[in-house]
């Protein structure tokens, strides 16, 4: 049965030197629900000034993205610390409640894949989230573990060994299509109970094949996979968010028009799939 909201809709920042507020109200005015925020965003303007804007618009931020490394032991870790300090101290001030976790550099040097990583990795990963999460859980925070190749959960068992090892409800995952060697289908059917969040992305010519390219436009049927994740993810965190991401889809395009597009299309699927429950 799908759940009478539907889902989120939300769209990476990629809108360098545009004031917070009148970008928000830009993507308010096309259809989406808030945005996601990486540093550089969020640190570009400073976290009071992102707060007002999204109190004057309505907007809210749907995720915060910090980069944690727990693979490189202590000095790694402890450098994790203080920065979820920091994060739960924006997200408290802008009104977040999603905290995007990566287990190490998914990309460049340090990079370490769940088939690479030693048991220490793997045991400093499970234990530290397990505290990440209980320091979030108080102030309603949920953390979301985006399934990316070159991390601990680039594939679906490797994220199901953290979410089933650190065993916390706020502890959820971000189904980044297509994972590591694996059909689609394959980690929808194992993830959709967790996964609360999704980079929404499609293809020329079929999952992570062929180029980026509008949601409309692309091979992949995105109705299925949304459809299976209202019915199946967690009931006990909040809605589900579907985040336009590489908007700009290698330079090819401006993301102020995959703006447009994606927001058209987005809220299509959300009215046809909220009319059907």
């Amino acid at each position: 049965m799908i759940r009478p909201k539907a889902f989120d809709i939300g769209f990476c920042w990629r809108f360098p030197k545009t004031e917070p507020e009148e970008g928000l109200r830009r993507l308010g005015e096309l259809g989406f629900d808030g945005i996601e925020l990486w540093p550089d965003g969020l640190q570009e303007w400073g976290v009071e000034c992102w707060a007002a804007a999204f109190r004057a618009t309505g907007g809210r931020c749907i995720q915060l993205c910090p980069y944690f490394d727990f693979m490189k032991g202590g000095e790694g870790i402890e450098k994790s610390r203080a920065l979820l300090t920091e994060f739960l101290e924006a997200a408290r001030v802008i009104g977040c409640t999603r905290l995007r976790v990566f287990t190490g550099p998914p990309w460049g040097e340090g990079v370490v894949g769940a088939r690479e990583a030693t048991e220490r990795q793997w045991r400093d990963a499970i234990d530290t989230l397990r505290d990440f999460c209980d320091r979030a859980a108080p102030q309603g925070i949920e953390l979301c573990l985006e399934c990316h190749e070159g991390s601990l959960m680039e594939d679906a068992s490797s994220a199901l060994r953290l979410i089933e090892g650190i065993a916390r409800l706020n502890l959820t995952t971000n189904l980044q299509l297509p994972l590591r060697d694996e059909a689609w289908i394959v980690s929808l059917a194992a993830l959709a109970r967790t996964t609360t969040h999704v980079h929404i992305h499609n293809w020329t010519l079929g999952p992570g094949k062929g180029e980026l390219t509008f949601l409309d436009e692309g091979a992949f049927d995105w109705e299925p996979v949304v459809r299976t994740l209202l019915a199946e993810g967690p009931a006990h965190v909040g809605a589900l968010a579907l985040s336009v991401e590489h908007s700009d889809h290698g330079g090819r395009h401006d993301p102020w028009e995959t703006a447009r597009r994606d927001g058209i299309y987005l809220n299509r699927l959300r009215a046809k799939l909220t009319d059907s429950g």
